[in-house]
């Protein structure tokens, strides 16, 4: 698979400049706006960072960077350094008894239009993409800035500083002195023998004696002042494409990071409401398929029953005839036998049958008894009669007449039918 192109935006003289940096060969200058779009690279300029160099006697690598955080705090820096994305710790060879590290803090925002850009990029110090050659100062431009890098002895930035003054003369000859006096004082021993100034075939503006602008090269901004109070050799060099950082950087600047953190909260909400609808489709497509497996299984199920009619036909037409030989084929339910089973009930006096009727949903008797106690005694014995007990009796006690008599009467409904519409009421 082809490696995509990485775009790098790093500072030059007038401002920003895009290179494109191509799988196996050197970076180029990118002129096109257009192609910022997807920048992988973020160079930091000098301006907005404080460098501040560190040394160490002994001290155990992966605590390096706890111990440069206290040093900043004791410096002043504790609430630059309270975000780990507004520092960055690098610790430079591999000497563990002698250890050096340098720490990036940033001061000053980025111009909005390279924020923009930002919301993909990484990060590191402008630094970080030139290249550093063991006891050679470097110095370049920035937005008209000179800036200062003092290289380790692997080549790497042991401490970098844009400088106060726009031109390289005896000011700035003595700014350099302080800052390589200030690291000597510090422990650090920089070992430079000379300094070399980045050349570029681009116009700088310089400030004339009138006040009015006019182009020079950097060439020209080197005076005789600041090589003689320097005491070391100062060379040109050609402009130098740039390269990817060599140390990982976390450095990222504070509206970014809000950036992507309001990007991140966004893509949580989306994936949780894209996982919310894929659920409720699911759930959905799952009721679905079950009502229509339930519709398969009643259609089924009425393809059987519509199968079976004939014979359910046959069935209920037999039911029916049943039904009609019932009373016929039962002798409990003869209307004689129930009569039959009543007379012998009866007691040879006392209780006068005086109506019987038995029809299918039911049985009335009526009578008379000689007195209260003997009509009671009756429907005792009517009750509990074994020829009696499919009918759910409604028998008050009998009406006593003045002259000593009683008279009754008896409802009897079937059992089987009292229970059904007992059910029913009870539904």
């Amino acid at each position: 698979m082809k490696n995509p192109d990485e775009l790098m935006l790093i500072p030059h003289e007038e401002g920003f400049r895009a290179w494109r940096l191509r799988a196996g060969s050197e970076a180029q200058a990118d002129q096109d706006s257009r192609s910022r779009r997807g920048t992988a690279w973020i160079a930091l300029p000098a301006r907005s960072l404080i460098t501040v160099p560190f040394r160490f006697q002994g001290v155990d690598p992966a605590r390096r960077e706890s111990m440069a955080q206290l040093e900043l705090e004791a410096a002043g820096f504790g609430q630059e350094t309270s975000d780990s994305n507004n520092f960055d710790v690098w610790n430079l060879g591999q000497d563990d008894r002698d250890q050096r590290s340098i720490s990036f803090i940033q001061v000053a925002p980025l111009p909005a239009d390279i924020l923009e850009e930002g919301s993909d990029a990484k990060f590191a110090p402008s630094v970080a993409f030139h290249q550093l050659q063991p006891g050679e100062a470097l110095i370049w431009r920035e937005a008209g800035a000179l800036v200062l890098a003092i290289p380790h002895e692997t080549g790497e930035p042991l401490y970098c500083q844009a400088l106060a003054g726009r031109v390289l003369d005896a000011d700035a000859a003595a700014e350099i002195r302080c800052i390589l006096a200030s690291l000597e004082l510090g422990g650090l021993t920089p070992s430079v023998q000379s300094l070399a100034v980045v050349s570029s075939a681009r116009a700088a503006l310089s400030v004339g004696e009138e006040g009015a602008e006019a182009p020079a090269l950097l060439e020209d901004l080197i005076t005789d002042d600041f090589t003689r109070d320097l005491d070391m050799p100062v060379t040109l060099r050609q402009e130098q494409t740039p390269s990817l950082p060599h140390h990982a950087s976390r450095l990222i600047p504070a509206p970014v990071v809000r950036l992507r953190h309001e990007r991140q909260q966004r893509r949580m909400v989306m994936m949780g409401a894209l996982a919310f609808t894929f659920v409720l489709i699911a759930a959905l497509g799952a009721f679905a398929a079950r009502v229509a497996l339930r519709q398969h299984s009643v259609a089924k199920e009425a393809a059987r029953l519509e199968a079976l009619e004939p014979e359910l036909v046959t069935i209920r037409d037999a039911q029916a005839a049943w039904e009609d030989m019932r009373f016929a084929v039962t002798p409990e339910l003869y209307p004689v036998e129930a009569l039959h089973q009543l007379v012998q009930l009866l007691p040879q006096q006392n209780i006068r049958i005086t109506s019987f009727e038995l029809r299918e949903d039911g049985i009335v008797i009526a009578g008379a008894a000689s007195s209260l106690g003997h009509g009671i005694d009756f429907r005792e014995k009517l009750i509990s009669h074994e020829a009696f007990k499919r009918w759910v009796w409604d028998f008050p006690n009998p009406t006593n007449l003045n002259d000593g008599t009683a008279t009754f009467r008896a409802e009897g409904r079937p059992a089987e039918l009292v229970a059904a519409e007992t059910e029913v009421t009870q539904l």
